[in-house]
């Protein structure tokens, strides 16, 4: 992989509007981090990602009319050179599971960016391994 000093390039994915924008205050004063674009709900999100392209995407489960695991299952489908992590606040076993199943990593919500960030760096090198 060839070294760069691009930015990661970040979608912010969460039906909460006050979270969405702490969220990407938060990682865009992360050195190396810079939010492209955000997206409401899974249809949003769709659009948004296959316009600006971004490296990573980072996406809450829970949301209306297209939730965060159909719509990662649709990332992957249409986009697999997009990294994904699941980033949620809720997360019982079936959430779990289910993003495991679908090679996702899972984050909890928390006011430290530090851990989404590394996860949302470990996802990019996921998707350029799925694509060799």
């Amino acid at each position: 992989m060839p070294v760069t000093d691009a930015p990661l390039r970040v979608v912010v994915v969460d039906d909460d509007d006050d979270f969405r924008l702490m969220l990407r205050v938060q990682l865009n004063l992360v050195g190396g981090v810079e939010v492209v674009g955000t997206a409401a709900d899974g249809y949003e999100a769709l659009e948004v990602v296959g316009e600006v392209r971004p490296d990573a995407v980072a996406m809450d489960l829970l949301m209306p009319n297209l939730d965060g695991f159909t719509t990662i299952d649709r990332l992957q489908e249409e986009y697999a050179d997009v990294g994904v992590v699941a980033y949620t606040a809720v997360a019982g076993r079936y959430a779990r599971d289910r993003v495991k199943a679908q090679g996702v990593e899972l984050i909890l919500k928390s006011g430290d960016p530090t851990e989404l960030v590394a996860a949302l760096r470990r996802s990019v090198g996921g998707a350029e391994a799925a694509r060799a």
